[in-house]
């Protein structure tokens, strides 16, 4: 589950403008320059062409982990990475990997999931390493049972905390999904409890994100190993009220996790219908809502193969 990317867009276009990597720069140039790509996160999410977003990412990615080796303590310029590796990962590589596997090209769609698993693990330290500089002991109580975890998050952080916690909660998920080994499963857990701390604090935070994780985590397990389809449907749709169904990579989720688990085929056409329809959502989508479409199409073409 890869929810929210249109906080995700692309760096690199304007990393290319710094000129940075490769050149003699001190940590001092760095973190002002950490600084500057945080402030205009907002204006590239607005970019309108996903194919050369796609072929600019990995040179902007680059260029982050240059930037991040002379800070690397430098929290701001570390999310900023993770946000940068979450969005290729989801937004491009994932979108080669539906590719392959919906044409029967099994090798090359292994190829692609691996490649994003990759990303999304390093995503995942890179939001672990902030963590542990908020709270020392954090990584260690994300190993405790849920209750005292909640307490521990409850006493210990607060609302100027929310970016570190939401985005290594998501870059985690992202990671577990694609991981390999069915044992990373149960770090889920802990995952969940932060993102009922995000709701409790903030529904709406970044186009409702934590409430899609809960959504998709009720709906993706049978009620026998402990799942809630309609409560994961109360999640999605408090989500789309909060968004006013701008954000389509929510309504990507809504189909294909909760109304596949159910088999509520018109749910599933009506949703990808919507997408397929709307006309431009403003800025703050656009770059997000093309990545959206795109797995709509491919969504609709496996209808039937979905729902008997």
């Amino acid at each position: 589950m890869s929810f929210g990317i249109q906080t995700l867009v692309a760096f690199w276009t304007l990393l290319a403008g710094f000129g940075l990597f490769g050149c003699s720069v001190n940590r001092i140039a760095v973190n002002t320059t950490a600084g500057v790509l945080s402030e205009a996160e907002s204006s590239t999410r607005a970019y309108f062409d996903w194919e050369s977003a796609g072929v600019a990412a990995p040179s902007g990615i680059m260029q982050l982990e240059g930037l991040h080796t002379v800070s690397p303590d430098n929290d701001e310029l570390s999310l900023t990475l993770l946000k940068a590796y979450m969005a290729y990962a989801y937004g491009w590589v994932m979108d080669s990997y539906e590719e392959a596997n919906q044409r029967g090209d099994f090798a090359l769609a292994d190829h692609h999931k691996q490649r994003a698993y990759l990303m999304y693990s390093r995503a995942r330290d890179l939001g672990v390493r902030v963590l542990r500089h908020r709270d020392e002991h954090l990584p260690e109580m994300l190993n405790k049972d849920p209750k005292t975890l909640r307490a521990y998050l409850d006493k210990q952080f607060d609302a100027d905390d929310m970016p570190a916690l939401f985005w290594s909660m998501m870059a985690w998920t992202s990671a577990i999904n694609n991981s390999p080994n069915l044992d990373d499963l149960a770090d889920m857990s802990a995952l969940r409890v932060i993102a009922e701390w995000v709701v409790k604090r903030d529904p709406g935070y970044e186009d409702a994100g934590a409430l899609v994780f809960l959504g998709g985590f009720e709906a993706s397990f049978p009620v026998q190993l402990g799942g809630h389809p309609e409560k994961g449907k109360a999640y999605f749709e408090q989500a789309m009220k909060l968004t006013h169904r701008h954000n389509h990579i929510l309504l990507i989720n809504y189909a294909t996790l909760y109304a596949v688990a159910v088999q509520d085929r018109a749910l599933y056409l009506s949703l990808l219908h919507a997408i397929l329809e709307a006309g431009d959502q403003g800025a703050a989508y656009r770059l997000s809502n093309k990545v959206a479409r795109r797995r709509a199409v491919r969504a609709l073409a496996r209808t039937d193969e979905l729902f008997f």
